[in-house]
């Protein structure tokens, strides 16, 4: 017996010459604006280094006026959010929610490509920067065995 795993994806694109963000998901052709898009490169990671992602669609006549509405993919604003799918409706609550900015786009015979880069970077080990007190470690030990709380 195998189970079978269905992810749906949600794009909220908002080209940077506009305000009303251009909503398409990648699951379910009857539901919300249907587009067949591909989703690629890594969308979290732990240290939160900027990663990039693409987007990938075929070349259609509408995928190309999306790219020219938003100047290119250069400064658009995405709003990415994953869902499971389960027995034809998108389970309650979401896996992740992701959000980029535009870097740009290209062109093939049959791809588009726009690429993104994350817009919030990861929080560095130094932030919040505390010192050490019986607030955040109990009562301070005199050798170096901490416990966090």
């Amino acid at each position: 017996m195998t189970n079978e795993i269905r992810i749906m994806q949600k794009m909220f694109l908002t080209p940077v010459n506009q305000t009303e963000a251009i909503v398409k998901q990648n699951y379910f052709p009857a539901a919300t604006d249907f587009a067949p898009f591909q989703v690629q490169g890594s969308v979290s990671t732990l240290g939160g280094d900027n990663s990039q992602i693409q987007i990938l669609f075929p070349t259609t006549d509408y995928a190309i006026a999306l790219v020219e509405s938003g100047n290119g993919n250069r400064r658009s604003q995405l709003t990415l959010t994953t869902n499971f799918v389960s027995a034809g409706h998108v389970v309650e609550g979401l896996i992740s929610t992701e959000f980029y900015i535009g870097l740009g786009a290209t062109f093939s015979e049959n791809t588009i490509e726009l690429r993104f880069n994350t817009a919030i970077d990861a929080v560095g080990s130094n932030f919040p920067a505390q010192r050490l007190n019986e607030d955040n470690v109990g009562i301070l030990p005199l050798e170096s065995a901490l416990s966090l709380r």
